[in-house]
């Protein structure tokens, strides 16, 4: 019995091996194209395919068309922006279409403009910089484009590299082979494998004229080209070209030097080997000035000219090569430390069939546990994948490094941890008050607390604050980034005294200072003043002479001086409309006044002898009083 299973898994082993011979190195036929046309533009964005522009025998067209290989349907978008014409370049750059120069029956052209899928919509981008021309060759590696050769009037030979970044044109290095053969050439084709570019074939009248039959490679970090092996059977113009995984295929095209032909065969071109392999001819009929592009494992090629007529047919190309993996996964890292290199989650690579192509922009990768790198490599199924980068120098920010395998992408992300709080405000100042007057309050100028992040503690010693104008306390609190501090504080009940209330905001501090104003000399005695009449009487003179001279001198003084400008203005407002109350004051102040005039005068004995007696009148009036109740 176990004879007879292994047996028939043999059978089905050899079964299924067999099919997939069958279906690789195969062409398909599939929808036609709208309408029969050559010297038409083709590239690939995503999942769909995009042909348009072009000639037949009477009309320049601009139209563009989507093809859909999963439907195989073709659905009409948005015409092309610029004028109607054929023989341009289009190539595709990270989800956009771009097409430029060609001829538009009467002259060559040079502008240059983006498809968005999105919104199905043109826009014209910079100008090519080269000179204008028709039959140039292009292709895209990463996030920038590549044009040149061509015709100008005469055959070019110079390449140009498109940042659709900055929207800038760069020349590089010229497609030619050097001393030997210094020419230019019209109608090459080109494509991009990995990190490099291909490109040759095409066609120069002259003099001497030549169908190519060459093959060079291009390095865009050396900006160098390098002549690799020729493409083995049939010089050619108008060929097309594009790539599937890690190989290049070149196919169809017109020798028009000598006897016509018309090429129906097709080849792979193998980079790492640098060797091409015949592959099965084209399913439809030998032309040339067809479009080609490649989307996920399927080569797809059609329209053009065979020489008789002009040709709408489309062909899908299966190589038996799936180079599309499974989608794939990373997980982002969140809270990481700053500048601290972070390696992700592994992930197998799974659903190719073939060594894939394998980059990563902005970290590096390793294989199975190998040494990480950033260059191109390729992976192939069942091996593992590990991404890493290094965190940003600075808080809150993200850091991604994407991995590509098989046009089949993910990103891995780094993002640091937030930013601690900052707790200490920028420098603030309040205005401080000078010849305030005494027991008074008053409040500071406004500060705006700027430079935190987060809730600060606020604490006042000598006073009281208010933010935004609420209500005022000396309790400590908080405050936040853009309220409004205010500080008030009630001045000193003595003349020439400062008092203080220092602010301290996350242990940044500033004083409001409060000072009272200075005595005056000569200042008014009211209640003698109201007394007498007029500040100018002799009376009141004497008062202030004393007052300035002697109760000034000294701490009781200064103290009785205070109390009384404090409390003299009321009583002072109280008698002035009283004569008979006047009167009484007059009478009752002119000891006082004759001691003080005494006392300046510098007879001391006789002023404290009028002062004694002054006290035993008082004494003898009071006794007397005490008797008469």
């Amino acid at each position: 019995m176990k004879k007879y299973f292994i047996s028939a898994l043999s059978v089905a082993c050899v079964i299924f091996s067999f099919n997939l011979l069958l279906a690789a190195d195969t062409w398909t036929p599939k929808t036609d194209f709208y309408s029969v046309r050559a010297d038409a533009v083709g590239f690939a964005i995503g999942s769909r395919g995009y042909v348009g522009l072009g000639a037949d025998a009477s009309t320049i067209w601009k139209d563009l068309w989507e093809y859909d290989p999963a439907a195989g349907t073709w659905t009409q978008k948005a015409d092309f922006g610029g004028t109607a014409r054929y023989a341009a370049v289009g190539f595709a750059i990270g989800g956009k279409g771009y097409v430029g120069t060609g001829f538009d029956g009467s002259v060559s052209l040079n502008d240059f403009w983006e498809y968005n899928p999105d919104t199905n919509a043109w826009t014209q981008k910079a100008d090519f910089r080269g000179t204008a021309r028709y039959g140039a060759t292009g292709f895209a590696i990463g996030n920038r484009g590549y044009l040149g050769t061509g015709y100008d009037g005469t055959y070019c030979k110079d390449f140009w590299e498109y940042n659709p970044d900055t929207d800038a044109w760069t020349q590089k290095a010229n497609l030619d082979l050097g001393t030997i053969i210094p020419y230019g050439r019209i109608y090459a084709v080109g494509f991009s494998i990995g990190t490099k570019g291909y490109a040759g074939l095409g066609f120069r009248q002259g003099l001497f004229s030549f169908t190519y039959q060459d093959f060079w490679e291009y390095d865009p970090a050396a900006d160098t080209w390098t002549l690799k092996a020729s493409l083995p059977e049939g010089s050619r113009l108008n060929a097309v070209g594009f790539s599937i995984g890690t190989k290049g295929y070149v196919g169809l095209g017109y020798q028009n030097l000598g006897t016509p032909v018309y090429y129906q065969d097709f080849w792979e071109y193998d980079p790492a080997a640098d060797a091409w392999t015949r592959k099965a001819d084209f399913g439809g009929d030998p032309r040339w000035a067809a479009v080609g592009f490649s989307i996920s494992n399927k080569g797809y090629v059609g329209t053009g000219d065979s020489g008789a007529v002009l040709l709408k047919d489309f062909w899908e190309y299966d190589s038996g090569m799936n180079t599309v993996p499974d989608a794939f996964s990373f997980t982002d890292v969140t809270d990481a430390e700053l500048s601290t290199s972070y390696e992700s989650n592994a992930i197998t690579v799974a659903g190719i069939s073939a060594p894939t192509p394998i980059s990563i922009t902005g970290g590096e990768y390793s294989i199975n546990d190998g040494a990480y790198t950033s260059a191109d490599g390729t992976v192939s199924n069942g091996q593992t994948v590990k991404v890493r980068l290094t965190s940003s120098a600075n808080y809150s920010m993200t850091r991604d490094a994407t991995l590509t395998i098989g046009g089949v992408s993910d990103t891995f992300s780094v993002t640091t941890k937030a930013a601690p709080p900052v707790l200490t405000p920028d420098a603030f100042s309040f205005t401080d008050v000078t010849d305030a007057e005494l027991s008074t309050s008053y409040e500071s100028n406004a500060i705006t607390v700027a430079g935190i992040s987060a809730p600060t503690p606020i604490s006042i010693t000598g006073g009281e604050y208010s933010i935004n104008d609420g209500a005022y306390t000396s309790a400590d609190g908080t405050v936040s980034n853009g309220q409004t501090v205010k500080v008030r504080l009630t001045s000193s009940a003595n003349y020439s005294m400062t008092r203080d209330a220092t602010l301290t905001i996350g242990g940044v501090s500033d004083t409001f200072s409060v000072t009272t104003k200075a005595f005056t000399i000569g200042g008014g005695c009211f209640i003698a003043t109201a007394a007498f009449g007029t500040p100018m009487a002799r009376q009141v003179e004497v008062l202030r002479q004393f007052r300035d001279r002697y109760l000034l001198s000294w701490e009781a003084g200064r103290r009785f001086v205070a109390w009384y400008y404090r409390n003299g203005p009321v009583a002072a407002r109280y008698i002035q409309d009283k004569p008979m109350l006047r009167a009484a004051v007059r009478l009752a102040l002119y000891p006082v006044i004759g001691f003080c005039y005494l006392l300046l005068a510098g007879d001391l004995p006789l002023a404290l002898g009028l002062f004694l007696l002054a006290g035993l009148l008082a004494l003898r009036f009071r006794s007397e009083k005490i008797k008469i109740s």
